[in-house]
């Protein structure tokens, strides 16, 4: 019996299943060319490159790709920041009377802002005014009451002076008149005082006789009653006189008595204290003199006070002065946070002014800050002021930086009439280094839904649109990342009437 198995290569696939292969094939077959016929739609401008041969060529500037050395940057961002700020608040605590501004106004250096209460301050003008005229009077009084002091201090020794010298002398006639008394009469004084009785005596007798003769003659009505009595006072006289010889005569003759000496002795003993209270008087007077020294420490405590109160009234004019808030620059008011009526303490912020140029303060890595030099010009740019590249001056490098990131801040000076304003956010290219880089003129870029393209020159001088990849700017002309070669012939002017497959003429520059 023969067998009717056939090998397994020799199999036949059933009909059904390469029906459906053919048609799985087929429908591969037409997504491709779905997707091949969508995407040439596409690509192909409005205009045929068919229907652009025998349209008339159109006149362009041709230029070739070119490499050159060009300059390598790196961009940093920052924040546009006013070169001076200031932060306006009150040194005293007072209320608000007025506020003399409004955010967004430009004021001038010295002009008044904030006008605080000072009736308070204006009281301690007052008082200190007061002070110091206490003061100017109490160090007028010390000069008098030193000028007086000196005066009486050369007139109280030239006193004191004056009464040792009586003293002295009334010292010297009390030991005298002791010595005199202690002694007694001398035998001189005893012939003398007998002498004198005797001169008395005569002289009595005398005047006795003739006042006996005389009365004989009034009595007789020779002589007037006046010569009678002249005679007689005579006779009188020359009767005390006898007398008073006499005793003194007495008084020779029995010496001093014990009550003449204790009397002449206390006498002395006096007059000796008396040089004593004189000595002490002196020395009184000489201490008082020391007193116009005192009186000259109280003239320069007296000066000092006027200083002090000086100092005072000046110091509360000064703080009435920080009654009116003024601006410390030029600048412009970009905060007000006080109100009339509020009370304003020290440190609190009333209202900030900045002014001076506008900076941007750029974060940099520290290890591109060997590229960063003071004076230095950089592209700047603003993403809020479109079609403004203005360029920056590097004014301030920060001597320390921030020791977590390792960034610095460097301030570049912005130019004036950029239109930059505080709190903006800019960028500022720093320049690196050089590189060869494909360059070619930005007037040949146009760009399409962020993408951007050239127009290509063939050899059959027919333009082709080509996309390429581009990087930031240098100038007027712009690095090709991808997309074009070294010396590929591109439009560089007049790509305004073009279309992909256009004729162009024209000649290079």
């Amino acid at each position: 019996m023969q067998s009717t198995a056939q090998p397994r290569h020799q199999r036949r696939i059933p009909l059904p299943w390469r029906l459906m292969g053919l048609l799985a094939l087929a429908v591969i077959g037409t997504a491709i060319w779905l997707l091949l016929t969508h995407s040439e739609h596409e690509a192909v401008p409005i205009k045929s490159s068919e229907a652009s041969h025998s349209a008339p060529s159109i006149p362009v500037t041709i230029e070739h790709a070119r490499t050159t050395l060009s300059p390598q940057s790196l961009e940093v961002t920052g924040t546009v920041q006013s070169e001076l700020q200031a932060a306006i608040s009150s040194k005293v605590m007072a209320r608000v009377q007025s506020v003399l501004v409004r955010e967004g106004d430009h004021v001038r250096r010295g002009q008044a802002l904030v006008l605080l209460d000072a009736r308070d301050l204006e009281a301690s003008i007052a008082q200190a005014g007061a002070n110091l005229r206490a003061a100017s009077v109490g160090y007028e009084n010390a000069r008098v009451a030193a000028r007086m002091e000196a005066s009486l201090s050369v007139a109280r020794i030239a006193e004191a002076q004056s009464k040792i010298g009586q003293s002295s002398a009334a010292l010297e006639a009390a030991t005298a008149k002791l010595e005199l008394v202690q002694a007694g009469p001398r035998p001189q004084e005893r012939t003398q005082a007998l002498l004198a009785v005797a001169q008395s005596k005569s002289n009595l007798t005398l005047a006795e006789s003739n006042m006996k003769r005389m009365g004989f003659l009034f009595e007789g009505g020779a002589i007037s009653a006046q010569q009678y009595e002249q005679v007689k006072s005579l006779y009188e006289v020359a009767k005390s006189q006898y007398e008073a010889t006499q005793q003194g005569k007495s008084i020779s003759d029995e010496g001093s008595r014990a009550e003449e000496i204790r009397a002449s002795q206390q006498a002395v003993r006096q007059a000796q204290a008396a040089v004593q209270e004189a000595n002490a008087g002196l020395k009184s007077a000489q201490a008082s003199a020391l007193q116009t020294e005192v009186r000259k420490q109280d003239i320069q405590g007296a000066r000092a006070q006027i200083g002090q109160s000086q100092a005072g009234l000046q110091l509360a004019k000064v703080v009435r002065d920080y009654a009116t808030l003024t601006a410390p620059f030029d600048g412009v008011i970009t905060k007000r946070t006080a109100d009339p009526g509020v009370m304003a303490s020290p440190g609190v912020q009333l209202l900030t002014l900045e002014g001076g140029a506008q900076r941007l303060e750029a974060i940099v890595p520290e290890s591109l800050l060997r590229f960063v030099h003071k004076g230095a010009a950089v592209p700047l740019s603003f993403d809020a002021l479109r079609n403004r590249a203005p360029i920056g001056r590097v004014a301030e490098i920060a001597p320390q930086g921030d020791p977590g990131s390792h960034t610095f801040i460097v301030k570049i000076d912005i130019r004036p009439g950029s239109r930059a304003a505080a709190g903006m956010f800019g960028r500022a290219r720093l320049t690196t280094g050089e590189e060869k880089r494909l360059l070619i003129p930005a007037s040949a870029l146009w760009e399409r839904e962020g993408l951007h393209y050239v127009y290509v020159v063939d050899a059959s001088r027919v333009a082709r649109m080509r996309m390429i990849t581009v990087g930031d700017a240098v100038g007027e002309r712009v690095p090709v990342l991808s997309g074009l070669s070294e010396g590929d012939p591109i439009v560089a002017a007049g790509k305004e009437r073009l279309t992909d497959g256009s004729a162009v003429n024209g000649g290079a520059r």
